[in-house]
């Protein structure tokens, strides 16, 4: 049976779909990502399942595929499938939970040690042939803010306070009495639902909550007032939960010192206003989103989503765990 594969996630974990190929009955094929065209092969070729990158799904792929079809999403988040669409047309929608939080943590550390050290701009200057050193702060003792407690969020407070002993506060809406038994495994100094209190107190603010409708945007003018001025915004989540011109006037204006971004609304990076290119900021540091872009993670997503596709279809959907739209 062939089962489509987005060619982005393909081509990051190659070696394990042609492992794939040839140790089950099914054949993993990379396909391009645009919904026509996509939508029009499935139809073509009777495909029953899919393995979706980033690229936003709004229509067609819920039609093309059978009743009983599936998604799986090359990753954690799933806000570009819409889930709605998938139930209304018998679709399984899965994910691969777990398997890239080391990776997104590590490069969340790597952004907020750059930042704090201007590394980005100390090589882009070196390079041009300047010799323009600028002093940095050292993160043993810094103050962050972890907005999304979760299995990233965790691992990477483990990483700040045993690695650079940072004093870490974990902010979610889950009750205190959760994380009670955690504090000393994950390391954090304390945890609270109040995220203005976090906030004003954080020299780095690092965004690592789900969008939904209410975490839209959530990261606005507002929510830069509330921080400090010296403070750092590092996003390593999903890119609509910053409102980026309201980040571009916050940066620009001194609301806050800087930020570091991997992801971004618009995938490859776009402005929301052409007046309001973060690229142009001398206070930002951006990468492609490759938080989880690892040859460890890529295997092991490639693995998972393609176990997940041949679980249901074996099993049924009642023995695939990872299912996200039940």
């Amino acid at each position: 049976m062939t089962i489509y594969v987005s060619e982005i996630s393909y081509h990051k974990a190659q070696s394990t779909f042609e492992r794939l190929n040839s140790e089950t009955a099914y054949n993993f094929v990379p396909v391009a990502e645009d919904e026509d065209s996509l939508s029009a092969a499935i139809k073509d070729n009777q495909i029953q399942a899919f393995i979706a990158d980033i690229y936003p799904y709004t229509g067609a792929l819920y039609k093309a595929l059978p009743k009983g079809g599936i998604i799986t999403r090359y990753g954690v988040g799933h806000d570009s499938i819409d889930k709605d669409q998938a139930s209304e047309n018998g679709i399984h929608v899965a994910n691969t939970p777990g398997v890239l939080d080391n990776a997104v943590a590590e490069h969340a550390c790597w952004m907020i040690g750059s930042s704090a050290r201007h590394l980005h701009t100390a090589h882009k200057s070196t390079v041009a042939g300047e010799w323009a050193p600028q002093g940095g702060v050292e993160l043993r003792g810094r103050k962050v803010a972890i907005l999304g407690f979760g299995r990233i969020g965790q691992e990477l407070c483990k990483k700040l306070t045993y690695g650079f002993g940072m004093d870490v506060t974990g902010v979610d809406i889950r009750p205190e009495e959760d994380f009670a038994d955690l504090k000393e495994s994950v390391g954090f100094s304390k945890y609270t639902t109040d995220r203005a209190a976090a906030l004003a107190e954080a020299d780095y603010v690092v965004l690592l909550m789900a969008v939904v409708p209410a975490t839209k945007h959530i990261a606005n003018t507002e929510f830069f007032k509330s921080m400090k001025s010296s403070a750092i915004l590092v996003n390593s989540a999903r890119g609509a939960l910053v409102c980026e011109n309201d980040l571009y006037d916050a940066l620009q204006d001194g609301t806050i010192a800087g930020a570091a971004l991997d992801v971004f609304e618009q995938e490859p990076y776009q402005p929301q206003d052409a007046a309001k290119d973060l690229r142009g900021l001398s206070n930002i540091l951006v990468t492609p989103h490759v938080g989880s872009n690892t040859e460890e993670s890529n295997a092991a997503m490639a693995s998972t989503a393609a176990q997940n596709i041949i679980t249901i279809l074996e099993q049924g959907p009642d023995a695939c765990a990872n299912i996200v739209n039940r």
